[in-house]
């Protein structure tokens, strides 16, 4: 077991805030994870249920940091012990925080949920006096929406690693997950991965097709119908990546909509039906435009090393090779510190932009420390666009910050000149950064997990970035008897073409539909989509699933706007649905059980003075992944034996790295009763098992196809073509065949027929990861003068007649 100060293992999620009078050190045992997840079309339900055991002889006070996804709607929490169960209720948040501390205070066991305050995918869930040698179950349930991936797979990700996060020193947030108000004398980490047991039932009217995973293995049974399916884990699951799985129904471009009954009892949005539109509009072919100006973030930070960045790199190229001719780009890095490529502005893509476009692309690196995330905005935003082009931004960050609102804020005060797109990379990315600039942005996002393909993703965010911007979206429903019908959020989401589109719209019980109609326009095109009343399934659900994802995108929303006067109203929306927000939290307390002794010793106080010393804050860069931890002690006890508790430190080394760092590990003075106490500032340091931080194989990105697409596509020129010579390389065959089976006057233009109909023939699997570059070639081949479609056939012909020979 090795322990050890380290600023990017990730975390399990479990940090225990224990009273301590000897030197023995308590740990707090959360013993199972059990998860239940159903899925029904485009909606899931999670249910999770953690299982605490507090062995000690003393009351603890129970802390756990959960990830969730920024757009759940969490929604109930309930403990269970000694079979009295406790049924939190939705507050206003600093109600809620005075009636927890005061059930504390008073010896009464007591739950309290909260989210983060800087980043709405964290949630704190706190048990307050776990009685002694007693279990207590924690059942604690939302909502997610379902987006349809550009492959057809519908993807569901259950988060359940919360890497550290960075916090630059500039920032004026700072997250107060370790800054608790309660008599605590230290902090405890799970000293070994707890066991997580997750459960899937799917089901909703669609045909299965088949479920994969990219991370687990998975015991899936379909119904014969193929109406239903059930999915186990085969085997355990380590909780130091996301579980996921894809759903692949039969027709999932298909409009849905679903009608969910009201709770006639209540008031406001509860007691109005809601109704949920998921479609995929298209949008004209001819809808792309070279008039934008695309400024492309990446994250090279410590915390990108390894497959991240190589995932990266690979993804410039692509990106590089399929931008449009006559627009303009540039490329920022960051980490502690940023950089431009071209440091006087974007230039216009050309031959020569392009080369040095590409010489940053070869050696791009996890070498630039921190993650100061907030710079590289604000430096783009302090230069004009391009006069005449859209300006695009598009973000590739495995979003390890804590500044999360800092950055949305800024990227919502620019929307008007500029849109985001981002992309999350890794298990752990915050989904609040990386959904949160793409929603303030008016743009696209896509997580992405380091076995899925991160090239086929981004290039479907730049497939939309280069479409022109749908103006004057319209939501028109024909009902009756005539009633208003209001759409939730009440500003019209943002259309891409093939991308999945969810709106959300509340109507009076008594209201029929008898059509739904969305419109809009591209330059001189219109947009336009339409539904039947005949369409709409209407649905019953105890759960009120639908109506409390369109409060937390209500929420969402008015969070984003950043108005003075909505508090009142997200506060009223959330009662009333019961979903969390940033001024509101879940709370429950024991009304029945025995006050637990409470445990009040001078060691407390000494502690409290003495976690002065320990908020330090982690400034500096990170360190290389070959020392990227620095080992206290390292013992190697038996398999089956339990974890020793770390032994105290000695003083002179409890300073991890002096010079540069300020955070204290085990710094509390022998004579006081905190021993091995671990506290931090802005950075989370945790206690690991030495095998969880092993490096990831390095994965091979060569296909296996005897040619790889990157050595492709890296020798295209800037105009979308290729030459004979490096086609000849590329195919296997002799200049001279090339050159004496060329039916056009052009040899470019051959040349470049030949590598379509080879990019055709080896990597139609992966076509959305270069249409792009194609679409191109294609146009360099016609303005070349030769017939692009016959010119194609003949490139196919050569290529099946070499292969025979």
């Amino acid at each position: 077991m090795a322990y050890a100060a380290y600023n990017l293992a990730p975390q399990w999620g479990l940090l225990g805030f224990c009273s301590i009078k000897t030197e023995d050190v308590q740990l707090v045992e959360l013993k199972s994870v059990s998860t239940q997840v159903t899925i029904r079309g485009f909606v899931a339900q999670v249910n999770a249920k953690l299982t605490y055991y507090n062995p000690g002889s003393e009351a603890l006070q129970v802390h756990y940091r959960l990830p969730v996804d920024e757009s759940a709607a969490v929604y109930k929490l309930e403990a269970h012990l000694d079979g009295r169960t406790i049924s939190a209720q939705c507050m206003e948040k600093k109600k809620a925080e005075n009636v927890y501390k005061e059930a504390v205070s008073a010896g009464k066991t007591a739950v309290l949920a909260r989210q983060d305050e800087n980043a709405s995918d964290v949630l704190h869930l706190d048990l307050g006096n776990l009685p002694a040698e007693s279990e207590a179950e924690l059942n604690i349930s939302c909502i997610m929406d379902l987006k349809v991936q550009t492959d057809g797979g519908v993807n569901f990700v259950l988060p359940t690693v919360l890497n550290p996060r960075y916090s630059p020193s500039s920032t004026s947030e700072k997250s107060n997950v370790l800054e608790h108000e309660y008599d605590v004398a230290r902090v405890v980490t799970v000293l070994k991965a707890y066991t997580i047991n997750i459960k899937c039932d799917i089901s909703g009217g669609h045909n299965i097709a088949r479920i994969i995973s990219h991370t687990d293995s998975l015991n899936v049974t379909i119904s014969e119908d193929a109406k239903s399916a059930q999915v186990t884990q085969d085997g355990g699951f380590k909780s130091d990546h996301d579980w996921s799985l894809l759903i692949y129904y039969a027709n999932p471009y298909k409009t849905h909509i679903i009608r969910e009954t009201g709770d006639r009892s209540t008031t406001g949005l509860m007691k109005d039906d809601l109704i949920m539109i998921n479609l995929f509009p298209e949008v004209p072919s001819n809808s792309y435009s070279n008039k934008n100006e695309i400024i492309f973030i990446i994250d090279r930070s410590g915390s990108m090393e390894g497959e991240n960045i190589q995932s990266a790199r690979a993804t410039l190229l692509l990106f590089l090779k399929s931008l449009p001719i006559g627009c303009f780009f540039n490329i920022v890095s960051f980490g502690s510190t940023f950089s431009w490529l071209f440091s006087d502005g974007s230039r216009e893509y050309n031959k020569e932009s392009l080369a040095e476009a590409c010489e940053l692309q070869k050696s791009l690196g996890a070498d630039m420390g921190g993650t100061e995330i907030l710079r590289p905005f604000q430096s783009i935003y302090s230069k004009p666009p391009q006069p005449g082009y859209s300006r695009q931004i598009l973000l590739i960050s495995d979003g390890e910050v804590w500044n999360v609102n800092e950055v949305t804020q800024l990227v919502g005060r620019h929307v008007h000149e500029t849109r985001v797109f981002a992309v999350g990379i890794g298990h752990g990315a915050s989904t609040a950064l990386i959904k949160g600039v793409a929603r303030a942005g008016k743009g696209y996002s896509e997580m992405v997990m380091q076995q899925d393909k991160l090239q086929h993703k981004v290039m479907g965010l730049v497939s939309s970035m280069v479409q022109e911007s749908v103006q004057n979206v319209r939501v028109t429903f024909e009902v009756e008897p005539t009633s208003r019908v209001a759409l939730i959020p009440k500003v019209p989401p943002v259309i891409f073409g093939g991308q999945h589109l969810v709106l959300y719209t509340r109507l009076p019980p008594t209201t029929t539909v008898k059509g739904i109609s969305i419109k809009g326009n591209i330059g001189s095109a219109e947009l336009s989509v339409s539904v039947q009343g005949s369409d709409v399934v209407t649905v019953h659900d105890t759960e009120m699933s639908l109506h409390r994802l369109a409060a937390r995108a209500q929420i969402n929303q008015w969070q984003l706007d950043e108005e003075e006067d909505v508090a009142e109203d997200m506060i009223t929306l959330s009662v009333a649905s019961g979903v969390v927000s940033k001024l509101t939290a879940l709370v429950g307390v024991d009304q029945d059980g025995k006050p637990v002794k409470q445990i009040h010793h001078e060691a407390l106080r000494k502690s409290r003075k003495k976690r002065a010393i320990c908020r330090g804050s982690y400034r500096s860069p990170p360190q290389p992944r070959s020392n990227r931890y620095d080992l206290y002690m390292n013992s190697s006890p038996s398999p089956r034996a339990p974890p020793p508790p770390p032994p105290p430190p000695p003083p002179p080394q409890s300073r991890v790295d002096s010079q540069d760092r300020d955070v204290i590990l085990g710094s509390c003075d022998t004579s006081l009763e905190c021993d091995w106490q671990l506290c931090s500032g802005d950075r989370d340091y945790v206690l690991f098992d030495e095998k969880i931080v092993e490096d990831h194989p390095q994965k091979d990105l060569k296909r296996k196809s005897g040619v790889d697409l990157l050595d492709i596509v890296s020798v295209q020129y800037f105009d979308g073509s290729w030459t004979l010579t490096d086609v000849a390389d590329l195919s296997g065959v002799t200049l001279a065949q090339l050159k004496d089976k060329n039916p056009s006057q052009n040899e470019s233009a051959w040349a470049t027929a030949v590598a379509l109909a080879l990019l055709e023939s080896k990597f139609n699997s992966v076509r959305d990861e270069w249409s792009l570059l194609a679409n191109k070639a294609r146009l360099f081949i016609s303005n070349s003068g030769e017939d692009v479609e016959a010119l194609f056939k003949a490139a196919q012909l050569f290529l099946a007649t070499q292969h025979q020979e």
